[in-house]
């Protein structure tokens, strides 16, 4: 039987000027076996005091400049 509620909180990491920034961090393989395997894209939206997070359908210009970036940080790891 599937966990239909999990509970979690919101945690505070530093953000821009190291501002506190509030942060949720969701993981686990759960999400893989709801359909949300790494690299899925998401949209968030707000609705009435809710986060509905759901599979993105479509790729836009600033998904290839998020994949560009995180292609240069993979090579530079790997020393290329």
């Amino acid at each position: 039987m599937k966990k239909e509620i999990r509970k979690f909180k919101v945690y505070e990491q530093s953000g821009r000027n190291y501002k506190p920034t509030p942060t949720i961090i969701l993981k686990g393989q759960w999400l893989e076996e709801l359909g949300f395997g790494a690299g899925t894209l998401l949209t968030v939206r707000c609705e009435e005091g809710r986060l509905v997070i759901a599979p993105r359908e479509s790729v836009d210009y600033i998904d290839v400049f998020e994949e560009q970036q995180l292609s240069m940080v993979a090579e530079k790891k790997a020393g290329y």
